[in-house]
């Protein structure tokens, strides 16, 4: 059975309720938030009582003075706003409070101030939760970034050190062919040269001349065997990273698709907040 992609889609709504402001305790507008913090919850409720009332001022809650919300009275208001962290969770809660001439908005005041300041909280917390749900969305699109371009970078460090080791295999037969080279020619050189029919002089100048091919290919056979030693370690050290590199690789890949169902997860939880 498919689900509904508008499944859990339910509407934002305040819940109602009372709150000890520091004039009393007067029933509530409440709005909760999740994963935020008061810094930010007060300071969307001052920027949005700034945008309705005369004067916004209050210690121990915010106070929104002469303020205007035609759908709820065609008087001015008082709105009272106290921020609270709840104890034992990440919710934050905002207990909104209206003042009319009639007293305070309740259970058992008029309809329409009912559902005028109900409506004005409701649309004030979509447009919180949506801003909330957008930056930890966005956070997670560059969380997500971050872990493709590391991932990317192993693979490139990968395919690198697989270069390496080809080449340095190469190296590595070059120098074992070049030491045994150099094993034969030193073998042929140690041998008694064939002096017959030379003179004395011929045979100084063969001798000498014997002498120099022979540190020549001695020479030769050093620089090969230090050669095919430093490949040899070389391998193993690449064999390592490499295998060092796809335990990496695995990681990070887990990771991205970890974080790419978060990123969805996040994505839709900003698209279901009506």
């Amino acid at each position: 059975m498919l689900a509904c992609p508008l499944a859990g889609r339910a509407q934002t709504l305040p819940v109602q309720g009372a709150f000890q402001f520091s004039n009393g305790v007067h029933p509530t507008f409440d709005a909760s938030f999740e994963q935020a913090t008061e810094r930010e919850v007060t300071a969307f409720w001052k920027n949005e009582l700034k945008g309705v009332s005369m004067k916004v001022g209050g210690r121990k809650e915010m106070i929104g003075e002469a303020a205007r919300i035609p759908n709820a009275s065609s008087d001015t208001l008082r709105i009272l706003v106290a921020v609270e962290k709840g104890k034992g969770t990440s919710n934050v809660t905002a207990h909104i409070a209206f003042f009319t001439t009639a007293g305070y908005v309740g259970p058992d005041s008029p309809p329409r101030e009912q559902d005028g300041c109900r409506e004005w909280v409701r649309q004030r917390m979509v447009a919180l939760k949506r801003e909330l749900a957008r930056t930890d969305w966005e956070r997670g699109q560059r969380q997500l970034a971050l872990a493709e371009r590391q991932l990317d970078m192993l693979k490139r460090e990968g395919q690198r050190a697989e270069n390496n080791l080809r080449k340095t295999e190469q190296r590595r037969d070059q120098a074992a062919s070049d030491q045994e080279a150099a094993r034969k020619r030193l073998q042929e050189l140690n041998a008694a040269p064939d002096t017959a029919g030379l003179d004395s002089t011929a045979q100084v100048a063969a001798g000498k001349a014997r002498q120099k091919e022979l540190r020549l290919w001695q020479d030769r056979a050093r620089r090969a065997e230090y050669t095919l030693q430093d490949a040899v370690k070389k391998l193993d050290d690449l064999r390592w990273e490499l295998k060092k590199n796809g335990e990496d690789q695995q990681a990070k890949q887990a990771e991205v698709e970890q974080q790419r169902i978060l990123v969805n997860g996040l994505q839709e939880k900003f698209r279901a907040i009506n």
